[in-house]
């Protein structure tokens, strides 16, 4: 896949950015990359590691790098929301795998306005870096990918990789282009579409 100069500066960018606070870059040719409990997704940021992970062999590469690297932004600035979900994000996780977690709704809360933040740090990245993104159509994707957060809370799994938010045309079509949607609970019209689309 070749990339632009825009890209592979941007690239650069971030590698020296990781370089800058010790934490490793893994830019994999691949399509996904698995986390912990094989879980399959497009990339992570890890403070633990600490480590940056993207599969960059996907037409939306970019973007998730930038989502990526916009995590890494919170780490270093010590934001709030990023403290809350060091302790959130764990109890997440082991709720998924089974485990009994009191007020688990709470924690899922702070995943996802960790989220919600982070989705606007990378509209933000793309736009200071001028890559060659539709943001409106990001927007909605990066809201879908929002709101699975509410819809996790009622089917306690994650997604399907080949079904997941950001790739399901009807429930991303569902979404605003802005950063506007009430995003504390699922509307029933939302919840109707994770439910029908089976996300």
């Amino acid at each position: 896949m070749n990339k632009t100069k825009k890209e592979l500066a941007f690239i650069q960018f971030v590698k020296d950015e990781c370089k800058k606070y010790g934490v490793k870059c893994k830019l994999r040719p691949t399509k996904y990359v698995k986390m912990d409990g094989n879980v399959k997704c497009s990339g992570w940021f890890d403070e633990e590691v600490p480590e940056l992970v993207v599969a960059i062999n996907r037409e939306d590469w970019i973007e998730i790098l930038a989502h990526e690297y916009g995590h890494l932004t919170q780490w270093v600035e010590d934001v709030g929301i990023w403290k809350e979900a060091e302790v959130s994000l764990p109890k997440v996780w082991g709720w998924l795998g089974g485990s009994r977690v009191v007020n688990i709704e709470k924690h899922i809360g702070v995943a996802r306005d960790l989220e919600l933040d982070n989705e606007k740090r990378a509209v933000k990245i793309i736009k200071k870096f001028d890559l060659k993104v539709d943001l409106e159509h990001y927007v909605k994707k990066a809201n879908a990918y929002v709101q699975f957060y509410n819809w996790m809370l009622i089917t306690r799994k994650w997604s399907n990789p080949k079904n997941s938010p950001y790739k399901n045309k009807n429930l991303v079509n569902a979404m605003s282009n802005k950063f506007n949607m009430k995003y504390e609970y699922l509307t029933p019209k939302l919840e109707k579409i994770f439910r029908t689309e089976n996300i």
